[in-house]
């Protein structure tokens, strides 16, 4: 009889195994909360195996509409799904392109989740993770719907960071709050890149004159040359009175040839849209360019001026088109190239007119892949021209492939067409 005593005695003594420790469901609050916590981790365990497979095939995707299906099933999976998102934002160091394009969608999916759960983790990933799994935690905390909680946890990481890091967290303030007092503060940062943000962030802003802050980057060649698109964007919102001087700052950008052609040129095709007359003073700045050995860079202060009602400008710009026109006139190019100017400044019939010649004489080679351009400019020309029908006819006509669909879509011009009810098809 000692034997069966010893063992009810040692069985009383010895710590019981833990799954014997399993507490009753009471109806009590926490036992409502052990519930919900294992259906939660139940639920995640089942789910986890499928996103990780999703996600591996977003890195490797390689249209727009295979991605648009891998993002659609990772969101259909609902809330549950979000966090277990969340380790894939960071792509590691020396990632290889398809873990970076992996991240990047992964951060789209989240941004789109609008997921309050997954602010805390957001905030360690944007404070510890390799330098592009922090940009991407820090765009996702921009889309955060606790806005309050966001912007303080970005605060804290703006003096922590710089350079890429920085512009992240500039852009993620200003999505959260235009009117961040770290936004204006970022226009005295030295790094293109945070300027760029911030210059970007306060065009939305309203406002009758530009900013005082914005203003005096033009007088500061270095800084001012680095973000040049970005100023010219600021400073052609319509709706703000500029004075003389501020293009006339702008133009001697334009007229500075050690910055690239395509800064130059952002510069002259915005030249019109300033709202500022043509005067003696700024012709006079401009007038050197008229003289440049770069074509583009001639043609381009040549556009501006005819923009701004200069019509000997005009007549100095058509005349090597007429002539090349005249000289060659059975060639597609000469016509083409005369309509891309007639184009740019606003005389679409006769844009529309030269298109059509062109088309004319390349005949069955007309709708080869290569004369792309040639239909879709003849059918930006019909468009502003406010012919929507004659546009559709011209894009149908030539055939539109998935990607030039895209491409069109987003493009500002083709606007009217895409949200049109009759044309809007075209696009879909």
């Amino acid at each position: 009889m000692l034997l069966p005593k010893l063992l009810a005695a040692l069985l009383v003594l010895a710590p019981a195994p833990r799954v014997a420790l399993a507490r009753p469901d009471d109806g009590s609050l926490e036992a409502f909360l052990r519930r919900v916590r294992a259906a939660r981790e139940a639920e995640s365990a089942r789910l986890a195996p499928e996103v990780e497979t999703l996600v591996a095939k977003l890195g490797v995707a390689r249209t727009a509409s295979e991605l648009k299906a891998l993002e659609a099933k990772l969101e259909g999976m609902g809330s549950e799904a979000m966090p277990l998102l969340i380790p894939f934002l960071d792509p590691g160091a020396n990632a290889p392109p398809e873990k970076l394009k992996q991240a990047q969608e992964v951060a789209e999916v989240l941004a789109r989740s609008k997921s309050s759960a997954l602010l805390e983790e957001l905030v360690r990933m944007a404070s510890n993770a390799t330098p592009q799994g922090r940009v991407l935690a820090m765009r996702v905390l921009g889309a955060s719907p606790e806005s309050e909680r966001a912007l303080a946890a970005l605060r804290a990481l703006y003096p922590q960071v710089s350079g890429a890091l920085r512009a992240e967290c500039v852009r993620s303030l200003a999505r959260l709050a235009s009117d961040d007092p770290l936004i204006v503060a970022s226009l005295a940062d030295t790094h293109p890149e945070v300027l760029a943000a911030a210059i970007r962030a306060l065009s939305s802003e309203p406002r009758k004159k530009p900013r005082a802050e914005v203003v005096s980057l033009l007088g500061d060649g270095n800084r001012g040359a680095d973000v040049l698109n970005e100023l010219v964007e600021y400073f052609s919102v319509p709706g703000q009175e500029l004075d003389e001087d501020v293009v006339v700052a702008l133009a001697r950008f334009a007229c500075r040839e050690d910055l690239g052609p395509a800064a130059r040129l952002k510069v002259l095709d915005g030249l019109p849209r300033f709202g500022v007359p043509l005067s003696s003073r700024l012709r006079r700045e401009l007038e050197p360019l008229l003289e440049s050995t770069d074509s583009a860079i001639k043609d381009g202060v040549l556009i501006a001026l005819t923009l701004l009602n200069d019509s000997k400008a005009r007549r100095d710009l058509m005349k090597f088109y007429d002539e090349q026109v005249k000289g060659s006139p059975g060639w597609p190019l000469a016509y083409q190239r005369r309509g891309d100017v007639e184009l740019k400044i606003g005389e679409y019939r006769d844009a529309a007119r030269d298109y059509q010649q062109a088309l004319r004489l390349h005949d069955d080679s007309a709708k080869l892949p290569g004369n792309r351009d040639l239909w879709v400019n003849l059918a930006r020309a019909y468009i502003k021209d406010n012919k929507l029908k004659l546009a559709a006819d011209a894009l149908a006509e030539f055939g539109l492939t998935s990607e030039l669909r895209r491409t069109l879509k987003a493009d500002p011009d083709f606007q009217p067409l895409a949200e049109s009810a009759k044309y809007k098809g075209l696009f879909e």
